[in-house]
């Protein structure tokens, strides 16, 4: 491999280590909102759920890589709270699908708005350059989130 190459190789490297380093900070720094009773895993599973459907406890554990225990306690606490409904799963009928509610929609919006509401102050303090490239920068870290799993590459 050239220098040049290698040289590339390591930034990007060192690039993709800061995003995680920086973006996981970022995200429990949010998820710290005065007012939040849940873990970042709970929060997380809703937006999952909503953003891509109904699961399997099973499945969602595996996701958010917790045991199949965890999830299901957790499962039942946010059912509990009326935010997730569990329904059989037509594919399998000893199965169940769990799905979030439109009152748990309703409570993932407060979270997501309460978080904001965090990171608005410092994100005020910036110059419009900033906040313009910031604003790029999440449309490149969403296109990095639909590559990553994307099999045709």
């Amino acid at each position: 491999m050239s220098q040049e190459r290698t040289e590339m190789t390591s930034q990007v490297d060192a690039l993709a280590l800061n995003l995680t380093r920086v973006s996981g900070a970022f995200s429990r720094l949010a998820g710290r909102a005065p007012g939040n009773g849940y873990s970042l895993i709970a929060w997380r599973v809703i937006a999952e759920l909503d953003g891509g459907g109904p699961a399997r406890v099973s499945e969602l554990a595996q996701q958010h890589r917790i045991a199949q225990p965890s999830m299901t306690g957790l499962v039942q606490r946010l059912e509990g709270e009326g935010w997730l409904t569990r329904s059989p799963d037509p594919a399998d009928g000893r199965a169940t699908l769990v799905s979030v509610t439109d009152a748990g929609r309703a409570a993932l919006g407060r979270f997501r708005a309460a978080a904001a509401a965090r990171i608005s102050p410092q994100l005020a303090r910036l110059s419009d350059f900033d906040r313009a490239t910031l604003a790029r920068a999440v449309e490149l870290m969403q296109q990095l989130v639909d590559g990553v799993d994307d099999p045709s590459g």
